[in-house]
């Protein structure tokens, strides 16, 4: 038996609430939980924030805001889905200068860690790390989702948010609030339904 979790829970959930909910209707038509039975070992990941580069010795601080949502098993060791993205100089007064902006892919899992910590709800702390194709930086470049849940708290020892390792700008790490979700397992996306 199947339970359907409308998008708006799942985001407001997850702490997005509205704004999100707008941003991200392509990657996520409908989620279904499975309600108990056998799990699949499917898992869902959202986010939503910002992360920055160091400066360049040009003056131009880097910054990214990004959103993406997919469907991953860390167990058969896949990850679908994916995002968009807009590159600009931080430095710079408004309106910020856009030097990029597109969308990114996930193309292999490398990592999923929980850090020995539980669940809360349909919430699992841990860190998503994928390789990932991102339009105009790069290619198998490393992006790590790391979710807390400060409720509790269960901390990961990473900030909420997401990071982009090592491309032509540098690492980007996050800045500000991060908004981040990773689920717990028996929760996927479905384009079926």
């Amino acid at each position: 038996m199947k339970k359907q979790i409308p998008r708006r829970t799942l985001l407001k959930t997850a702490g997005f609430g509205s704004l999100a909910a707008a941003s991200l209707p392509a990657l996520l038509p409908n989620l279904n939980a499975l309600a108990g039975g056998s799990n699949n070992g499917h898992r869902v990941y959202v986010f939503v924030s910002f992360s920055q580069a160091p400066a360049t010795s040009s003056g131009v601080v880097p910054r990214i805001g990004m959103q993406g949502a997919g469907t991953f098993d860390p167990d058969a060791g896949w990850v679908k889905g994916g995002g968009s993205f807009v590159l600009f100089d931080q430095a710079h007064k408004t309106p910020k200068p856009l030097i990029a902006s597109g969308f990114w892919e996930p193309t292999a899992l490398v990592s999923y860690d929980t850090k020995g910590l539980p669940s809360y709800g349909t919430i699992q702390p841990a860190i998503l790390t994928v390789l990932a194709d991102v339009d105009g930086i790069g290619s198998g470049l490393t992006v790590e989702v790391v979710c807390n849940v400060g409720a509790v708290p269960l901390l990961t020892g990473e900030d909420e948010g997401w990071k982009l390792v090592d491309t032509k700008y540098g690492t980007f790490v996050q800045v500000g609030v991060g908004i981040s979700h990773l689920s717990i397992e028996g929760v996927n996306i479905d384009r079926g339904a």
